[in-house]
């Protein structure tokens, strides 16, 4: 009776930490499998392949992201299909870009949200997964503010674009992610009231240059 009690003493114990500790270890995974995309050395040829890659678009039956949903995205990681990345660097924020919104693409970083988008054209549109009191995934654009600058790069070329609206909208307002004739647009959207809501933040086409030819400074950040 007395292993019994020291047996499921020791289970409570581990279970205990386990639940303490769980969220700090996924969000270290989620931080080192987005750092990992992002160092990864891509080619742009590997980029344009990936455009081609088939990926998973129903934006709305996302579910809050699970320890078992990261753990199972590190393990096709090397598979994911990035096909550019997002840089703020008034936030400190630096994601790849994966196409589609399936578990493992925003496990790892921001989503397209359609299939047929392309970068510089129309309304881009990306979604990413929100933890409070983090610096990951997009977490960081609650810091964003009006003004700030975004970079988007395919390493063919980087698209720049400046936030013009940073607002709180309702889980079914899908239309923000539509084209807006006449116009090129970034929409950005995260969870927001405990995943009730979204932030939602659109940023204006700015300019469009050469990978090669960007300032240093920059070509770096990516």
């Amino acid at each position: 009776m007395k292993k019994f009690k020291l047996t499921l003493l020791i289970c409570m114990l581990i279970i205990g930490l386990l639940l303490i500790f769980i969220n700090p270890i996924q969000n270290a995974l989620i931080a080192h499998l987005s750092n990992l995309l992002n160092t990864t050395d891509y080619s742009a040829e590997d980029i344009k392949k990936n455009n081609n890659a088939d990926a998973d678009f129903e934006f709305e039956a996302v579910q809050s992201l699970s320890i078992a949903e990261v753990l199972k995205a590190q393990t096709t990681a090397n598979k994911m299909p990035v096909i550019g990345n997002i840089v703020v660097p008034s936030v400190d924020m630096k994601l790849p870009i994966v196409k589609g919104v399936g578990n493992a693409s925003l496990a790892v970083g921001a989503g397209t949200m359609k299939p047929n988008q392309k970068l510089g054209q129309g309304n881009y549109a990306l979604a990413g997964h929100y933890f409070e009191k983090t610096d990951i995934l997009f977490s960081p654009l609650y810091k964003a503010s009006i003004g700030d600058t975004i970079y988007l790069t395919d390493l063919t070329n980087i698209y720049e674009y400046k936030i013009t609206t940073k607002e709180i909208i309702s889980a079914t307002d899908v239309y923000v992610i539509d084209d807006i004739p006449d116009k090129t647009v970034l929409t950005l959207v995260t969870c927001a009231d405990k995943g009730t809501k979204r932030l939602g933040i659109q940023a204006d086409f700015v300019e469009q240059y050469p990978f090669e030819e960007a300032p240093a400074k920059l070509s770096e950040a990516f």
